[in-house]
């Protein structure tokens, strides 16, 4: 090999180790931005592969859907039919040949929604007057106020009410998307601002019913409680949730202290709060608690995924198997095995040699301070293990928040905090929104109470 050719090939091989080199960095960036991650706490999951392999899928010739054999599914035929239309049969074929009457018909039903207008009803009341004190007399208009003079010349009736608390509070549709949609679809023509007051309005005359679901609340043997962030105006706020399984009851302040929850609960509260270990639940001494297992199992599988070892790995493993433990002794009952869930506990607790590693150490003081709110659920039969339940019924709020961007003002918190907690407890008692309502509306005209939000 001349000199020139020896050259030309370390020349190659060089570039070929840059390029090798470049590749490496980018590698080793992207290893250290997924390190990054988990430190945090956070995890990439890549989509989910098939376990079959490309183009290996096999045809059936079905259709997806249900089982071979399997009966086909359509929509159940209405008990009531509202009108025929008949579709007269060609007198002539396709052939050209003249067809004849055969005492057969094919039919099939179709489920529309008619148009619909809006319907002005005009309330008349007429006056009269006191032959004795020359008091004026009237029938009481609706929204009218006590001396019979009315409110407003034209109102929202009680089924656009009811559309708009269920398109904002449940669908999660914005003010200006529910104005868009009552004049499209009904020729109702009510400004963002006009719904807000007409939810607003609705709220202090449903005032009841909220009070109705705190009591409930505050009388339950067992309650869970959460809190998430929200903006007031934009400025941060919290809306704080307690919650049973046939009520759930918000708040929405700009504070995160203490005096909410308590305020929540009042002061008489007896039952069992199921929280996290935030600092407003645990620092009430004076209540019975209820601590999720399930925030204390994924930091310790945190814990085990940043910092694998020995002893991360041992702490995650059997506190797993305490809690799945702890969950068996509570549907047995059986006293011998509830003691043995303890024992178990408090010897993971007090072991030094995983308490070695400083984010065991940490988990094992919060479980050795809350011991007892730890292993409550083992005792009780009604109080559950976590409070996945409760996330579950906050979640509704944070994706209105999504949606939404928060609220306004104090007023427009009052009433988010007011509709949710009717809407879903509601949905909790499986009692439809349009109904109650309605009812709301005559209720508020007669003078009397509105229908429960519970079912009976």
């Amino acid at each position: 090999m001349t000199p020139e050719e020896h050259i030309a090939d370390l020349e190659r091989r060089l570039l070929e180790l840059e390029r090798e080199n470049v590749g490496l960095r980018q590698e080793n960036e992207k290893l250290r931005k997924e390190l990054d991650e988990w430190k945090r706490g956070f995890r990439e999951r890549g989509k989910r592969r098939s376990s079959k392999a490309e183009g290996k899928a096999t045809k059936s010739g079905k259709r997806p859907g249900r089982k071979a054999g399997h009966e086909g599914a359509s929509r159940p035929v209405p008990d009531q039919i509202d009108r025929t239309e008949v579709h007269p049969a060609p007198e002539v074929c396709e052939c050209g040949g003249a067809t004849e009457e055969t005492g057969e018909v094919e039919a099939t039903i179709v489920q529309d929604i008619p148009p619909v207008t809006v319907e002005n009803v005009r309330h008349v009341a007429p006056v009269r007057r006191c032959r004795r004190c020359g008091r004026r007399v009237v029938a009481k208009l609706p929204g009218a106020v006590r001396s019979g003079e009315s409110v407003a010349k034209v109102q929202v009736g009680p089924n656009a009410l009811a559309l708009s608390v269920g398109l904002r509070f449940e669908q999660k549709v914005p003010l200006g998307g529910i104005s868009s949609f009552l004049h499209t679809w009904f020729g109702l023509d009510i400004s963002r601002g006009g719904l807000s007051q007409l939810l607003a309005r609705w709220r202090v005359r449903s005032s009841g019913s909220y009070q109705e679901i705190e009591a409930h609340v505050r009388s339950a043997a067992v309650v869970g409680a959460d809190e998430t962030g929200i903006r007031q105006n934009g400025v941060s706020g919290y809306a704080w949730l307690v919650r049973t399984e046939k009520a759930s009851l918000f708040r929405i302040e700009l504070s995160r202290g203490e005096w909410v929850i308590a305020a929540m609960l009042g002061e008489d509260f007896a039952g069992v709060l199921c929280t996290d270990f935030y600092s407003a639940y645990t620092c009430h001494d004076d209540w019975l608690h209820a601590y999720c297992g399930a925030h204390t199992i994924r930091e310790a599988k945190k814990i085990a995924e940043v910092g694998p070892c020995a002893a991360t790995e041992a702490f995650r493993d059997r506190l797993g198997t305490i809690y799945q433990a702890g969950k068996e002794a509570q549907r047995s009952g059986d006293l011998t095995a509830r003691r043995g869930v303890r024992i178990r506990m408090g010897r993971l607790v007090a072991d030094a040699a995983l308490g070695a590693h400083p984010e065991v150490a940490r988990l094992q003081a919060r479980l050795d301070e809350h011991f007892h709110g730890v292993l409550t659920f083992v005792d009780r039969p009604d109080v559950p293990a976590d409070n996945n339940a409760t996330e579950r019924d906050i979640r509704s709020l944070a994706v209105y928040r999504k949606v939404t961007g928060g609220t306004r003002s104090p007023t427009g918190s009052q009433t988010l905090a007011h509709w949710m907690s009717l809407t879903q407890t509601l949905h909790k008692n499986d009692l439809p929104l349009r109904p109650f309502i309605l009812d709301l509306h005559r209720a508020y005209h007669e003078g009397r109470s509105p229908s429960s939000v519970f079912s009976n």
